[in-house]
């Protein structure tokens, strides 16, 4: 199947709202050509640092001069570029300092047959065997009922050595954005055995936090937790799900959980900067002093 085009989180007005709700700098530069939500943050005697992250989002029908042009108007320092974007980087005076990372995006099917269908064979035998075993799943907005989950995020990303968006923002995200940031989860014995945190942005989803216990794992919760949001985000009308980086190398398991959904690699474009004019305060801390 065709797979639609990919809205990413960063790059929605959604997100927009919840930088907002924070106190955080952030503005959705529009041209004919495309838009960039902008976040904007001090930073010592740099001033302030224009950032953007899997960006711009170009219109199918703008040419090279246009989307040059729209990403000079967002007069970005920093930019962790979209799929596609490296000439147009190039053009507008950016520098790359980063190879690109690799996502996986998820099309979520026409039905629940052809969603699993289009899982590797492996993958369908675990779904199947996750179905089967007992499992009751649920699915709520999320609210202060789900500090668990934050707390087992937390422990996950201490054991596992990595980082994601703070718990704040993911908060800011649900309140600016009633019913868009859903909590799934499977119980076994009335307790929470796994669950994904899924946030919606216009056509398309966030895998956005993912945790499962020892249980979770033996009974393959995670796969018919999938199958749950899939069968979810069809009834409201999403047509994607981006469940995250691949890390063959530092998660393989995890990977191959991905890839066998059925989700597609996509390379994204890689970090490119366009250092700033110093600012007048970092131009006076520049200045040889003369020694005594």
């Amino acid at each position: 199947m065709k797979m639609a085009t990919h809205l990413a989180l960063m790059q929605s007005p959604d997100m927009g709202l919840a930088l907002t709700a924070l106190g955080r700098g952030a503005d959705l530069v529009t041209t004919d050509a495309g838009h960039a939500l902008v976040i904007r943050r001090r930073i010592g005697p740099l001033g302030e640092v224009r950032f953007s992250s899997q960006g711009p989002v170009f219109a199918d029908q703008s040419t090279l001069a246009d989307r040059v042009a729209m990403l000079r108007a967002a007069r970005l320092h920093l930019l962790n570029a979209a799929n596609g974007t490296q000439a147009v980087c190039r053009a507008a005076g950016f520098a790359q300092v980063m190879t690109p990372a690799t996502t996986a995006i998820l099309p979520v099917a026409f039905d629940t047959d052809a969603q699993m269908r289009m899982a590797h064979g492996k993958w369908r035998s675990a779904a199947r065997a996750a179905a089967r075993a007992g499992l009751t799943l649920t699915r709520s907005p999320l609210d202060g009922e789900h500090a668990w989950l934050f707390a087992r995020e937390a422990a996950q990303q201490n054991s596992r050595g990595y980082r994601a968006l703070p718990p704040a923002l993911t908060r800011a995200y649900a309140q600016a954005n009633p019913g868009q940031a859903q909590v799934f989860a499977a119980h076994q014995d009335g307790e929470p055995i796994a669950a994904m945190l899924v946030l919606t942005h216009g056509p398309s989803a966030t895998y956005h936090i993912g945790w499962s216990g020892d249980a979770g794992r033996r009974a393959r919760a995670h796969h018919a937790v999938l199958m749950a949001v899939t069968d979810w985000l069809r009834d409201t009308g999403i047509a994607t799900l981006d469940l995250g980086g691949l890390d063959t190398r530092h998660a393989p398991g995890l990977a191959r959980f991905k890839l066998g959904s059925g989700a597609a690699p996509l390379t994204l474009g890689g970090t490119w900067i366009r250092w700033p004019r110093p600012s007048g305060a970092f131009r006076r801390w520049q200045r040889p002093r003369q020694s005594l």
